[in-house]
């Protein structure tokens, strides 16, 4: 089984340096690179940091991500930009030449912004596999070009940028809400997370959604996301993946299928993201654990 390996930014899976990055001018909180690239499928992954992704090649690409059975696919053109937040991915590629901008946040800084200075009692930065957003991508151009100037007024230009980026992804690409003086925060009834506990159950092979969970609550996004921690303590996203641990164990318990064969039921985009998961949770790979 191949190795998985934990990437604080995601451009560590290229085999070749950056034709511009941030990297010495060491601006806090974000990093950026431009990379010129052939067509080509990155192994499932997990990066620590939130992406933005700005394609600025004059030739349009497709891109495409597979999570577990479900493949999904967009062109993307000359301006079109992707979010990724932090978190792990399946499989991803595209099928031409690319000219990339690479935009590396740090997830701690942004909530850490967003609840100081908006004072919100709740944030998620949402994922956008392509977008045609305009401020996003000129601001990735900015920071490109200021990305070559070392002097003190590049240095400042640059973090008025990332300000003013932060800003825009905080009011219009994420999930929070503004802290209200004696506002008491529901929790979602028993029967609500016993519906969630059974759309596990028997969708366990397919890709789990913040929307189809929402649904089960009768709830919208927002309002699931922000309940469903203050009840349970842990985001939507880290429940199931405990769940999914949880279940794991028990098959690996049973010695009655394959390592393989168990990532792929419960719906990891590949033996590889399987065992990276289950390490993390466990402190043992599957294998280690099914034998032990």
């Amino acid at each position: 089984m191949a190795a998985f390996t934990t990437h604080v930014y995601t451009s560590e899976l290229y085999d070749r340096p950056a034709l511009a990055s941030s990297q010495a001018l060491d601006w806090p909180g974000v990093r950026l690179e431009r990379y010129q690239l052939e067509a080509m499928t990155l192994p499932a992954h997990y990066h620590e940091q939130h992406l933005l992704l700005v394609h600025q090649g004059e030739q349009p690409v497709v891109a495409s991500r597979r999570t577990g059975g479900h493949v999904e696919a967009d062109r993307f053109c000359k301006g079109d930009v992707g979010l990724y937040p932090q978190g792990e991915y399946g499989p991803f590629g595209w099928d031409g030449p690319a000219d990339i901008i690479h935009v590396h946040l740090d997830a701690q800084a942004l909530e850490t912004r967003a609840r100081r200075d908006l004072d919100v009692s709740y944030f998620a930065l949402r994922e956008r596999f392509r977008s045609e957003d305009g401020l996003l991508a000129q601001v990735g151009q900015q920071l490109l070009a200021a990305a070559g100037r070392s002097h003190t007024l590049g240095h400042l230009y640059s973090e008025s940028l990332v300000t003013a980026l932060s800003y825009h992804l905080i009011e219009h690409h994420a999930t929070f809400e503004r802290r209200l003086p004696g506002r008491t925060q529901g929790q979602l009834p028993t029967a609500v997370l016993t519906r969630i506990d059974a759309y596990l159950e028997a969708h366990t092979e397919a890709p789990i959604t913040l929307e189809a969970l929402a649904d089960l609550a009768n709830l919208s996004v927002f309002h699931f996301a922000r309940r469903f921690k203050h009840t349970t303590g842990r985001s939507p996203y880290q429940y199931v993946l405990d769940w999914k641990i949880r279940r794991a164990r028990a098959l690996l318990r049973a010695g009655e299928l394959p390592v393989a064969a168990i990532g792929d039921a419960l719906g990891f985009a590949s033996p590889a993201h399987f065992a990276a998961s289950f390490k993390r949770a466990t402190g043992r790979s599957p294998r280690a654990f099914q034998q032990g």
